[in-house]
């Protein structure tokens, strides 16, 4: 009777240890995987709003610099003849281009996570 109760004692010990270490092992792989995700998303949104506000940055000071060059040939010219300069016109259409990549991507991040979103909601 000694010999089956110390048996059993061992073996509840080595079942409780076994059941522990797959937890933790369990608990661990969740863990990493959720802040991989979380890291993921927030390095995604930190590098979106850099981006945004560089491109923001880029297209005040063009069209900062335009409205004085539009300024200074309407001084010069009178102002009865208005023609923008290849100059304007390159950094106009840079600007337009930026606005456009910046739409477009916004947009595609929410795609990507409205798609996310109904995979988790679906993963059951």
């Amino acid at each position: 009777d000694q010999n089956q109760d110390q048996n059993k004692d061992q073996n509840q010990d080595q079942n409780k240890d076994q059941n522990q270490d797959q937890n933790k092992d369990q608990n661990q792989d969740q863990n990493k995987d959720q802040n991989q995700d979380q890291n993921k998303d927030q390095n995604q949104d930190q590098n979106k709003d850099q981006n945004q506000d560089q491109n923001k940055d880029q297209n005040q000071d063009q069209n900062k610099d335009q409205n004085q060059d539009q300024k200074q040939d309407q001084s010069q010219g009178g102002g009865s003849d208005q023609k923008m300069s290849s100059q304007a016109a390159a950094q106009m259409l840079q600007a337009i281009q930026d606005k456009e990549k910046q739409t477009q991507e916004k947009v595609k991040k929410a795609k990507a996570a409205a798609a996310k979103k109904k995979k988790k909601d679906k993963n059951w």
